[in-house]
């Protein structure tokens, strides 16, 4: 995949996180800041892995070309 591809994706899946989150909002009685924790909550899940991933990728990528 072409990095746009992945670009286009990302931004189709915060979409449809944060309608998943303002459906679920709009039948709580929690406040918009809760809301906001959450999201952050969610983002940071996903984020973490993300990075492990990205950086065990880049060690083994940078690794294997020295030798």
């Amino acid at each position: 995949m072409k990095k746009i591809d992945w670009v286009f994706s990302l931004i189709l899946i915060i979409m449809g996180l944060t309608c998943l989150f303002f459906a679920a909002n709009a039948f709580g009685h929690e406040s918009f800041l809760s809301f906001g924790r959450i999201f952050f909550q969610v983002c940071m899940w996903v984020t973490c892995p993300v990075i492990l991933l990205v950086i065990l990728y880049l060690w083994f990528h940078y690794k294997n070309k020295n030798e």
